[in-house]
């Protein structure tokens, strides 16, 4: 049963295959979002046709579990969030580039900024620091934080009905 937990030290904290999928999952889905109001914006297509790649699965899921090791390390620095936001828009960056620079050597690489004026090899644009910048403040304040105090909890500790053995409990 997962169940959110005040203190770290209920239950263990859910492994890192399921936390990869889970990020892996988010990216995937705010990117067809994006690329769907995009599409809107810049055409008027009220169809939404939102798309991205499989890569972004594990590109988001791996990029997440990084997140969580700047979040705790910044965290226990006591960084103000701006310069948190700062050190994640250095990983966005790095890691936008060099998953970009692999997948291009196999011509698979989903994305190409090379029509945005501030693009390095068409890899990244600077253009969307800003964006970049707010979606890795909203992404630790909403998802890593939450996804951080959740645990798997042993049924005996908090025992609840269940339909076909499942449960989820969330305590505040």
């Amino acid at each position: 049963m997962l169940r959110r937990s005040q203190a770290h030290h209920e239950g263990s904290k859910l492994a890192l295959w399921l936390r990869l999928y889970i990020y892996g999952l988010h990216g995937f889905f705010i990117e067809v979002l994006f690329t769907a109001g995009w599409e809107f914006v810049v055409s008027g297509n009220w169809k939404l046709p939102g798309y991205t790649s499989i890569w972004s699965l594990p590109i988001y899921g791996i990029s997440g579990i990084v997140m969580e090791r700047i979040y705790a390390t910044c965290k226990q620095s006591e960084l103000p969030l701006f310069l948190r936001g700062v050190c994640y828009l250095v990983w966005v960056y790095l890691w936008e580039f060099s998953t970009g620079l692999v997948l291009k050597q196999f011509n698979a690489c989903p994305w190409d900024y090379s029509q945005f004026s501030y693009n390095v090899y068409g890899l990244i644009t600077f253009e969307y620091a800003p964006l970049w910048f707010v979606v890795s403040i909203l992404m630790e304040t909403i998802v890593i934080a939450h996804l951080s105090q959740l645990r798997w909890a042993s049924s005996s500790s908090h025992p609840i009905k269940s339909h076909n053995g499942l449960a989820a409990k969330f305590r505040d």
